[in-house]
């Protein structure tokens, strides 16, 4: 129980670490003058969030594959981060979009840790037991997999703006 309160305090404390960087950012964009034209400046961010929105897609795409059958070809070909700069987040989301970004990430980056990474950091590709035998790692996958798909899904919706 200590052990699981401890790694949350580390997974809160990076986060709230990389919050920090990017609300630094933010701050020192407002008080730089862009070289950008706003048209140019709209467009590229837009670009950004479209980019940033696709490689969540992607990652929930994975993860969705496991509940009827593991793949791990799909895990592992997943992309591992959303690809932006601190800066580049800064300039293209709102800082709950942001928070919606990092936790999506987070979380994805912990259900890979936890149940795909081999001792030597490699995904696994082989599992014990099937989805019928409880407490199984095939099962436990499925389950969580199950129970993570509706929290992405809602953060999903954050990073995306439709909901605030």
């Amino acid at each position: 129980m200590n052990l699981s309160i401890l790694m949350l305090l580390i997974v809160m404390y990076r986060t709230l670490s990389v919050q920090k960087k990017i609300l630094q950012e933010q701050l020192e964009l407002l008080q730089q003058p862009t070289n950008f034209k706003l048209a140019d400046k709209e467009r590229l961010c837009e670009e950004w969030k479209s980019y940033v929105f696709v490689q969540a897609l992607q990652v929930r795409e994975a993860i969705s594959k496991q509940v009827n059958n593991l793949h791990p070809k799909l895990i592992e070909d997943a992309p591992i981060s959303h690809g932006l700069t601190n800066r580049e987040l800064a300039e293209a989301f709102d800082s709950k979009q942001i928070e919606a970004i990092t936790h999506f990430w987070n979380l994805f980056h912990q259900y890979i840790e936890t149940h795909w990474k081999t001792e030597q950091g490699r995904i696994k590709t082989v599992f014990k037991g099937s989805i019928n035998i409880d407490g199984s790692e095939v099962h436990r996958i499925h389950t969580v997999s199950n129970r993570l798909l509706p929290q992405l899904d809602q953060l999903l919706k954050r990073i995306k703006g439709d909901e605030h």
